[in-house]
């Protein structure tokens, strides 16, 4: 019997027994070896490497196909103590189990089996199978009971009632499935009620009736008729006054069960979305009198489908915690999170601070061995931050023992200061750089401090400062702390190595330094700060200058690089532009009166400008603004403005109420990049009584893409330190996704870059995580770009040296430095990698130094040799189309209240529209305009016809498809460009010519409605001549050369 049932596992046992040839046998015997060498080789795997899930998957289905019973049920048990098992894999094993279980202690192991699988995960599934094995087995052995004693009976009623209420008060709260348990249940009961009529059974099945009316379900109306007829054949004399008390369960239930059932039909054709069960959980939270079993059942049916989110398991434990639940029922919630989540560093710490809290015997012990649990799995090394998470917890409960047992001093925190020595070296074990939070080393130097052995604390300051010394909030730290310390002296000689290293923000510490004298200096101590600083100031201002030459300079060499290119490539273009030239020059000769009213088209520094000052226009955010916090409450924009207008001219200001309302904070958008530093100088001033916090944008924002639209990105990026904002422009676009991550910290972003930059949230999808950078224009790269573009390079560089650094990112195929007539390079490079997508891992490389220089890396624009080839079409045809197209599914609304916010936008949209018909939208505040861009053309000029003269908050709007769209058609211009149109043959027919000239100088007189226009003219700058611009050309020219 036993060799047959195995046969049934085994996919091979179809073989007949009866007149197999000997290619069959020779087969099966070849099957049979392949298979058992891959069990041999997925063993020795998992004996190397026992955290692995899949291989624990393969293992188990090439046992079951090689029918090695007793093997396979080792495996299926080694692989429950490490991981949960799904629904599939629990039926499977208690299906092969049961087949084989024909002795009471058989039979009784299979119940086992079904008592584990209910703990993995709320299944209706597994219950229902698990009931009916219960209640067929107690059928089978009440059948046979006449021919058996007392001590043969295998399944007793009591054992029935016990396994259907503890089913019942697990599933209860499923409110679209609970009566596939509970309807058994009540035939169950009503059967016995029916062979043995009794008082107590009919009051028994009486209680489970009103029991269930109370809790909502999708068949509470036949639950509600089935009582009724119960009533009528067992207690007819009292109908009436069963059924009214019924009724008032039923009413209220009824009530229940409808606003629920809204959530539930949202779940359904969200193809029960995550963020339908968090919105379907915030709302019963929030009721009056708030079901504590409907929510935790919810939370089970989440964590069914979502058991590898964190953040999921995280809000879980922190609702129980709230709610305080029994603390054994909080620990088993734990325990499973860390079973389904093995890498969170978050709900290890949360797993040792809840077995911290309860009076478990030896539980210091017990949190030890969950803290070497965690460490021994080795999922914690892909995360730095993870990893630290549970150190940290780890050093908490030591200095918590240690505290309990009296203050901390020098003699009892030995075991301390060890425990995080040993964190530091395993953090520096598993990640080269180290932790670039240094909360490890600020814990030690806590600690050292608190016990006295403040030149031990140095030490480590120092170690931290080493690796650390271009951060300007490292070194403010650090002065800080000797400032604590009563160190004057020693605070006061941080404050002036800091403002000699060549940090990221070098005006956060000459305003710290300039505090610091003002509260503990001398007159001649501040007096020779401001000239220290002053002499500082002068050399980051010639830096950042140069700086920025270089960079244009890099920019105009990249550009000459590739014309130099496509001359070479196209003969034909080197005379089309000499012929270009002769023609211009003897223009000029015959329109020298003329040279102050136009410029010719199509010239570089005429397309530059334009390009330049167009992005002045665009109001570049990431460079110009800054951010200013813990405003009090009752802060104004007028307020805000007369503190910083002497900085700059504002161009906006967005004040925000900190979520929990105990703060303001406000976004200011000065019209310069070059006004920020001065704003930076108010950081720790006084508004009210709140001593404010200002920091710039740049470098604290992150640009992401490639994310899907179920990725929480708040858990993802939390890691790395405290989230401003998320910002995500337009949750209805799908092509494309992206978003701004703000971090309160330059470091955090930094961090985030490099940990998540290629992190591969799913199969085949892998996130881009970068610094934002506006001025950077991102071109869509073409299939397979396996190429980067490296600028801002030394002059003397080599391929070696080039290769070596690039190397880190993967394998260099090719790197191009073009060089000099002397043999330097030109400023830039292109590196070729193997794959696209170690072409995008260089990208992290952006804004790091080498050889003293800041590097610009980007993917390599491929295609410009293409459009330079093929020129299907003129520019100025592809602007209009482009043009059109975007008006054609777009609008203007304009005349908008002063008040008006998107939101308010996008709630009158949906009074006519759905939500996916809308693509975006667009709010320019102070113009008191938006532009609204809808997904389909014929929903554009609906919205024109529906809300053109629309009243909306006492204001009447225009709505209309004619104003041309600058702004969005600007939006993917570079502030450096220096790169000109295309240049085409000019015609050699003279009539030709002087339309062309005529044309060309219509199109250049200034409109009143021009804003660009006027903006120039208000500079006080006059106009420049066609002369003016050659000779910046051949200028320029001639220093490249």
């Amino acid at each position: 019997m036993e060799i047959d049932e195995n046969e049934q596992l085994t996919s091979g046992s179809n073989l007949s027994d009866n007149g197999s040839d000997s290619d069959q046998t020779d087969e099966h015997e070849n099957l049979q070896a392949e298979l058992s060498e891959t069990i041999s080789s997925l063993l020795e795997q998992l004996t190397d490497n026992v955290y692995q899930y899949s291989v624990h998957v393969q293992y188990i289905q090439a046992l079951r196909r090689a029918a090695l019973f007793e093997e396979l049920r080792g495996a299926r048990e080694m692989m429950h103590r490490i991981f949960p098992l799904s629904e599939e894999m629990w039926l499977e094993w208690i299906e092969d189990e049961s087949r084989l279980a024909v002795t009471k202690e058989e039979k009784q192991s299979v119940i086992n089996l079904y008592s584990e699988a209910v703990k993995d995960y709320l299944s209706i599934n597994i219950w229902s199978f698990y009931t009916n094995y219960v209640l067929n087995e107690y059928n089978d052995s009440h059948c046979q009971m006449e021919g058996m004693d007392n001590d043969s009976v295998f399944i007793t009623l009591e054992h029935v009632r016990k396994v259907f209420k503890e089913a019942c008060e697990e599933t209860g709260y499923f409110v679209p499935e609970s009566h596939k348990i509970w309807d058994p249940y009540r035939d169950f009961e009503e059967k016995i009620l029916e062979l043995s009529p009794s008082d107590e059974q009919k009051n028994r099945v009486k209680e489970m009736y009103l029991d269930r009316l109370k809790i909502p379900h999708s068949t509470f109306e036949k639950t509600f008729a089935d009582y009724s007829s119960f009533i009528t054949k067992y207690d007819n004399s009292n109908y009436e006054r069963c059924m009214i008390e019924a009724n008032a369960f039923f009413s209220e239930t009824k009530i229940k069960y409808y606003e629920m059932d809204r959530y539930e039909q949202e779940l359904n054709t969200s193809s029960f979305a995550l963020e339908k069960f968090i919105k379907y959980i915030d709302n019963e939270i929030k009721q009056p009198n708030p079901l504590l079993p409907a929510i935790r059942t919810l939370y089970e049916r989440a964590i069914t489908l979502y058991y590898l989110d964190p953040s999921l398991w995280e809000r879980y434990i922190f609702f129980l915690i709230e709610k305080k639940i029994s603390y054994d029922d909080l620990l088993k919630i734990c325990e499973r999170s860390v079973r389904n989540c093995p890498w969170s560093g978050d709900l290890w710490s949360h797993y040792m601070r809840t077995m911290e809290r309860g009076t478990v015997p030896n539980s210091y012990d017990e949190i030890k061995n969950i803290y070497q649990r965690a460490l021994s799995t080795g999922m914690l090394n892909n995360n730095v931050d993870d990893l630290v998470k549970v150190i940290i917890a780890n050093c908490d409960l030591e200095r918590r023992t240690i505290s309990n047992e009296g203050p901390t001093n020098l003699t009892n925190s030995d075991a301390l200061k060890s425990i995080i020595a040993e964190g530091l070296q395993t953090v520096k074990k598993a990640f080269k750089n180290g932790d670039p939070l240094c909360r490890l080393e600020k814990y030690l130097i806590e600690i050292e401090t608190i016990t006295g052995n403040v030149n031990k604390a140095r030490e480590v300051w120092e170690r931290v400062i080493k690796r650390h010394h271009k951060e300007s909030e490292v070194w403010l730290r650090y002065a800080d702390w000797e400032r604590s310390l009563g160190n004057i002296d020693e605070a006061r000689k941080k404050y002036r190595k800091a403002s000699q290293q060549d940090t990221d923000w070098p005006e956060q510490i000459f305003n710290a330094w300039e505090q610091f004298e003002h509260h503990y200096g001398t007159l001649e101590g501040l007096e020779l700060a401001y000239i220290f600083i002053g002499k500082q100031m002068e050399y980051v201002k010639k830096k950042r200058a140069k700086a920025l030459e270089e960079a244009q300079k890099v920019q105009y060499e990249q550009f000459q690089a590739e014309q130099t290119a496509s001359v070479a490539e196209d003969p034909n273009l080197a005379s089309e532009q000499n012929l270009l030239a002769t023609d211009s020059r003897s223009d000029v000769k015959k329109r020298k009166y003329e040279e102050d009213d136009e410029q010719i088209e199509g010239s570089p520094f005429e397309k530059r400008n334009k390009s330049t000052h167009a992005d002045r226009n665009k109001r570049d955010r990431e460079f110009s603004t800054i951010v200013v916090r813990n405003l009090p409450l009752d802060t104004t924009k007028g307020q805000l403005k007369a503190l910083f207008h002497e900085c700059g001219k504002i161009v906006e200001i967005r004040l925000i109420e900190d979520p929990e309302k105990t703060h303001k904070y406000a976004y200011i958008e000065f019209a310069q990049r070059e006004d920020v530093p001065v704003a930076l100088t108010k950081d720790k001033k006084k508004v009210g009584e709140n001593e404010i916090d200002v920091y710039r944008v740049f470098q604290h924002v992150l640009y992401v893409t490639n994310f899907t639209e179920s990725t929480n990105l708040n858990e993802l990026f939390k890691k790395y330190g405290e989230i401003i904002e998320v910002r995500v422009p337009s949750k209805t676009w799908r092509a494309g996704r992206f978003c701004y991550i703000e971090y309160k910290n330059r470091e955090s972003a930094q961090a985030a870059v490099s940990e998540m930059n290629g992190y591969e949230i799913e199969p085949g999808r892998k996130l881009n995580v970068m610094i934002s950078n506006p001025s950077l224009k991102k071109t869509r790269s073409p299939p397979m770009q396996k190429e980067v573009f490296v600028r801002n390079l030394p002059s003397r560089v080599e391929v070696s040296e080039l290769e070596a650094f690039f190397n880190a990112c993967g394998k260099v195929v090719k790197v191009r430095i073009p060089k000099t007539k002397d043999n330097r390079c030109k400023g830039i490079a292109f590196v070729e990698f193997d794959t696209e997508e170690h072409a995008k891992a260089a990208i992290a490389l952006n804004s790091t130094e080498f050889k003293g220089c800041i590097l610009n890396v980007s993917l390599s624009d491929v295609s410009r040799n293409d459009g330079q080839k093929r020129q299907p079409e003129s520019e100025s045809s592809v602007n209009a189309t482009k043009k059109n197209t975007e008006r054609i599914n777009s609008v203007i609304i304009s005349q908008l209240p002063p008040n008006a916010t998107k939101k308010m936008i996008h709630g009158m949209i949906l009074t006519k529209f759905q939500e996916d018909a809308i693509q975006d939208i667009t709010l320019m505040s102070l113009e008191n305009r938006a532009i609204v861009k809808f997904v389909r053309v014929e929903d554009a000029g609906k919205a024109i016809l529906l809300f053109n003269k629309y009243n909306l908050n006492d204001r009447t709007i225009n709505v209309t498809a004619e104003e041309e769209m600058t702004r969005v058609v600007q939006e993917g211009a570079d502030p450096l460009s220096m790169v000109p149109r295309k240049i085409h043959k000019p015609s050699t027919n003279k009539k030709v010519k002087l339309e062309q000239k005529k044309r060309v100088k219509l199109e250049q007189k200034p409109q009143a409605s021009n804003k660009n226009f006027d903006d120039h003219k208000n500079t006080g700058e006059g106009k420049k001549s066609n002369a003016y611009f050659r000779t910046m050309f051949l200028k320029g020219k001639g220093n490249a050369e």
